[in-house]
């Protein structure tokens, strides 16, 4: 039997959907896949009207594959609509944002603000994968923990209406970019924070954390759970040196905390009350390898500014889901 051919192609695309929410950082965001296209080898033999065994069995072979590879498209779309579109900072948006929170913020209101980023952050715990910088604080301020914290998110409530009004952003990122600006505010180095954080529909469960009289193996571990090591649980230590706490000046970000760590006894500084620092932060000291670093950071500020950075960084972007491509 014999019929007329034209050239065949039986071409399998290998999806790069788009959409769908993720839990990795964009480093890890899986590379686009190319089109790939099954070809029958045939002549452009225009005076036959058969078609060559060969060429029959190229394409027959290349219809045999699809059931195996028609799979793929949907794995390999799977994992690029699984992508995440974690912004980078220094876009018209992140510029916004800035801005916004600058009109609010100042260095007597930088304490609150930078501890509604660790109240919120320090929910998250690796092996449940729960919790985490996701906005959840806003349905949490009636828990003891967050006592006081009211005050922060009406501070930030007034940017995020005026963002909002341009274009909607998410309370985590709101409150991450706001820590970040509280920081420099008072001296202390300059963070740049990534977009795209979803925000949570309710409250993370309670109790995730660290509670303020914990000695400093029970502060190790809780932090290890979080996915932190005992040198980055040292440097976001050191942001107990705004506020009240009697580390140095309220409003000042610097290496102060440490170098009163190591006084003994401990002396308030800065004119603050006889009470310096919580329990927890006392038990640091206590700690051969705590202390390692507690040294490093009181003779070395530049050192604290660049270890803190990173670790605030790494806290703002823990357990987030990350807006979809």
């Amino acid at each position: 039997m014999s019929s007329s051919v034209t050239n065949r192609i039986v071409q399998c695309s290998i999806a790069t959907a788009s959409g769908g929410e993720t839990n990795y950082p964009a480093k890890f965001q899986p590379p686009s896949f190319s089109t790939v296209t099954f070809r029958s080898d045939r002549s452009n033999d225009h005076a036959s009207s058969e078609v060559s065994s060969s060429s029959r069995r190229g394409l027959m072979c290349s219809i045999a594959t699809l059931p195996c590879l028609l799979p793929l498209t949907h794995i390999f779309g799977s994992l690029r609509a699984n992508a995440n579109a974690m912004l980078p900072p220094g876009g018209d948006e992140y510029v916004r944002i800035k801005e916004e929170l600058k009109k609010v913020l100042s260095k007597g209101k930088a304490a609150g603000v930078l501890r509604l980023v660790f109240h919120d952050a320090g929910t998250f715990e690796i092996d449940h994968d729960a919790g985490g910088m996701n906005g959840s604080i806003v349905y949490e301020l009636e828990r003891p923990e967050n006592a006081g914290l009211k005050k922060s998110v009406k501070v930030l409530q007034k940017a995020k209406t005026q963002i909002d009004a341009i274009h909607p952003v998410s309370w985590a990122d709101v409150i991450a970019v706001a820590g970040a600006e509280a920081i420099e505010v008072c001296g202390g180095p300059t963070i740049q924070v990534s977009l795209g954080r979803h925000d949570s529909l309710g409250a993370d469960p309670e109790g995730k954390l660290p509670e303020e009289t914990l000695d400093a193996s029970g502060l190790k571990r809780c932090f290890q759970k979080k996915g932190f090591s005992t040198q980055e649980l040292v440097a976001l230590s050191g942001a107990h040196t705004l506020g009240s706490k009697g580390f140095g000046s309220p409003t000042s970000f610097d290496n102060s905390y440490y170098k009163v760590l190591l006084e003994k006894p401990p002396t308030p500084s800065g004119g603050m009350s006889t009470m310096i620092g919580l329990p927890s932060d006392h038990a640091l000291v206590e700690d051969d390898e705590c202390l390692r670093w507690i040294k490093k950071y009181a003779d070395d500020e530049n050192m604290f500014f660049e270890d803190f950075k990173n670790a605030y960084v790494k806290l703002v972007n823990s357990g987030v889901k990350w807006s979809s491509l």
